[in-house]
């Protein structure tokens, strides 16, 4: 994949998962927590997309709606199915974004 390609992708995946999070992810603590889109970072392969996520609220919001995002994944990565136009669609890791540009790893990443 060209590196044009890949970059163009990478700005559709964020594009599309904001908008799949704002407009169909109907969990009350995302409404909550109105995550963000921060950016995203896809493997060399292709095959996982890491999305960095800012949210809104106290600590115990921010809780629960990281966990309504772990949980959502396979969701969210329907219906990115359904809106590009690739041969294998990324598996989505979700990560807390933070003012100082470092990431967080949410709890339940790594649980399938």
């Amino acid at each position: 994949m060209s590196t044009h390609n890949r970059s163009r992708l990478v700005a559709t995946i964020a594009h599309e998962v904001a908008a799949i999070l704002e407009f169909e992810v109907k969990d009350p603590a995302l409404r909550v927590a109105l995550p963000t889109v921060m950016g995203v970072r896809l493997s060399p392969d292709g095959e996982e997309a890491v999305v960095a996520v800012a949210l809104q609220g106290g600590a115990a919001d921010q809780e629960k709606a990281r966990a309504a995002l772990a949980h959502d994944r396979a969701f969210i990565r329907a219906r990115l199915a359904r809106r590009l136009s690739v041969r294998r669609i990324p598996k989505l890791t979700f990560v807390l974004a933070n003012p100082l540009g470092y990431t967080v790893p949410m709890r339940g990443e790594n649980d399938g």
